[in-house]
Formats: structure tokens, C-alpha cells, sequence
């Protein structure tokens, strides 16, 4: 227990609020408001000039809150297209705002935006900021995360939800971006030739992977590798800080002769192999998707919340393969 309680004293030490200026602006912004981001009501993120909306194929998992994002180019750049990952110029930025609607079943009944995250290029790296928005939702304050923020919203069930909502503290953005952003590669941008179009890539990039609706009508094998690339290869990927483990899960490393399965783990619920053929009650990966402690729990970060879709997607692909473990 006293060592948690340095980690997070530690943590807490470090998430310092970062103040960052806004696009072509050129005094520090502490409130979002200042940052010239968006026009008319702040909570419509009603983008101004040069700030371009955008998605991505698969989002990550957030704990259910939904998200919208936007990017900035220095004007007279693009980005530069690849089979993969695509050159970034310096000093764009990349918005994304986290919420959840007040009725999951009805969107015209309004949201309660949460934070809005800004990544900006520096050189080799990344700049992180959050911003946390107040309980009028009129704007929101520069912050170092490592706080929660309680959300009340109905779900998609009808059922009434009341629950934390926990912003990362600002040191542990490198953690999971490693100095680059995630999601401006061939496989998680839906149509980038309109982005051709509109000047923001340079060119259509070459045919690579593309990553497919989890929910969707893709192979059952597919729709589980496309969740597994977005929501666990960030870490346990080629970059990524669990890359030495050799457990991968980003699309390349998720067909059947590439998977960790019947491979020995740490114990998780009594569950010793990382994937078990055909076996999900037995797979360590869906115990640690599963567990509420966080030095075990997966994927690490914020999120609380088993994913109350993605975790059945998975169970039914495990079960789906055949085997078994000696």
C-alpha cells in the first residue's frame, strides 16, 4: 500500500498544468476559450477557420465517453502519406474532445463535454495538454489530469449511469503515444483521398492495412484484430513500450501462426496461458480486460470500465479458434 501511495504522490508531483498556445496565437492560453480553437458557443466546438474535424476507423476505448477530434497543419504543410505511419509536419495539432451524450438513445438531448486533449509536435516529440471543462460546460481549465470528474448520462440500454470519469495525468501521454500520434496511419484513416483533396495529405498512400468496424460486418477474425491494433498494439506493438515482451497485438501479429497462444504468463485469476484456444475462461488476456486492479488490468491507463462490447467481441473469437493448450 505505501508503495502505491508513492507512485501516485509522484504522479501527482509531476501532472503540473500545461498551458499551450493556441493555433497562430501568441499568448498562453489557461482557459480553451483563449486558444481561438472554435467559434460561436464554446461547448458546440463549432471549429474556426483552419481547424479540420476528422476520424479515425476503430477509437480507442474510453471508459464509454465519446469523442470528437480535430487537427491543425501549419499553413503551406500536409502530411506526408505512407504504407503506415505518416509524417507529421512540426507543429500541428491534434484536439480531441471527450463526452458523454446525456442520453445515449437521443442525440438532440445535449452532452456533458469532459476534457479536451491537445497533442502538438515539437521536433521529435509531443507537446500534451488537457484542458477540463466545468459543471456549465462554458469552458474549460488548463489542467494536469490525474483527476476524476463524476459523469451522470442514461446508457444505450435506458439504464441511468453514474460514474468517474478519470483524466490521465499529462506525464502519461508519452506512455502511450511514444512521440507520435496514433492515429494518422493508412490503416485508421477512413478516406484519405478526400484528405488528398482537401490539401491536408499529400498523396493517396499506398495499399496497406485498414482497420474494420469491431461491431461491423467484417469476419469475426477481422473485427477482433482491427480492436485488438486501435486498443492494445499503442503498447504491445512495434515502438510501443510492451514491444520486448513479444506479446504483439497490432494487426500484423494477430493471425493465428502469430499469437501468443498457450503462452506461459504471470497468473492472472488462476489463468496461466495469455490465450487459450477456444477457451476465453481460461485466457489471461480476457482476465486482465476483466480485473479492477490497475497494475494488472488492460489496456493500462484511465480507463476503469470493462468495455461492455469489446470484451464479448473477444470472448467469442477466442472460443472461435480451435485447440486447446497441452
Amino acid at each position: 500500500m505505501r508503495s502505491i501511495f508513492l507512485v501516485w504522490l509522484l504522479v501527482g508531483c509531476i501532472d503540473q498544468p500545461n498551458p499551450v498556445r493556441g493555433p497562430g496565437q501568441t499568448q498562453i492560453a489557461i482557459r480553451l476559450s483563449e486558444m481561438g480553437l472554435y467559434v460561436g458557443q464554446l461547448s458546440d466546438l463549432t471549429p474556426a477557420p483552419g481547424i479540420v474535424p476528422y476520424d479515425v476507423n476503430v477509437s480507442l476505448y474510453s471508459d464509454l465517453a465519446e469523442k470528437q477530434r480535430f487537427v491543425w497543419l501549419p499553413p503551406g504543410t500536409s502530411f506526408g502519406a505512407t504504407d503506415d505511419r505518416w509524417d507529421v509536419p512540426d507543429g500541428t495539432y491534434f484536439i480531441k474532445n471527450f463526452f458523454y451524450p446525456l442520453d445515449a438513445r437521443d442525440p438532440t438531448a445535449g452532452r456533458r463535454l469532459v476534457e479536451t486533449r491537445l497533442l502538438i509536435t515539437r521536433g521529435s516529440g509531443l507537446d500534451a495538454s488537457t484542458y477540463i471543462w466545468n459543471n456549465d460546460q462554458t469552458d474549460a481549465l488548463v489542467s494536469g489530469g490525474n483527476e476524476d470528474v463524476r459523469v451522470q448520462w442514461i446508457d444505450e440500454t435506458g439504464a441511468s449511469r453514474d460514474d468517474k470519469f478519470h483524466v490521465p495525468g499529462t506525464s502519461l501521454c508519452s506512455s502511450c503515444h511514444s512521440d507520435r500520434p496514433l492515429g494518422w496511419r493508412t490503416r485508421q484513416q477512413p478516406s484519405p483521398h478526400v484528405l488528398v483533396e482537401s490539401g491536408l495529405l499529400d498523396h493517396d498512400p499506398p495499399a496497406g492495412i485498414t482497420l474494420s468496424d469491431p461491431y461491423g460486418t467484417a469476419s469475426l477474425d477481422v473485427r477482433a484484430r482491427s480492436y485488438l491494433d486501435a486498443n492494445c498494439s499503442h503498447c504491445h506493438g512495434a515502438g510501443g513500450e510492451a514491444e520486448g515482451t513479444g506479446v504483439l497485438f497490432d494487426f500484423e501479429h494477430t493471425d493465428m501462426a502469430s499469437l501468443p497462444l498457450c503462452r506461459s504468463t504471470e497468473p492472472v485469476g488462476g489463468n496461466k496461458r495469455v490465450i487459450v484456444p477456444g477457451r476465453p475462461e481460461q485466457s489471461g488476456m480476457i482476465s486482465r480486460l476483466l480485473s479492477d486492479d490497475p497494475f494488472i488490468r488492460m489496456p493500462r491507463g484511465p480507463s476503469r470500465i470493462p468495455d461492455p462490447k469489446g470484451v464479448p467481441l473477444l470472448r467469442e473469437w477466442i472460443e472461435a479458434m480451435p485447440g486447446g493448450c497441452p
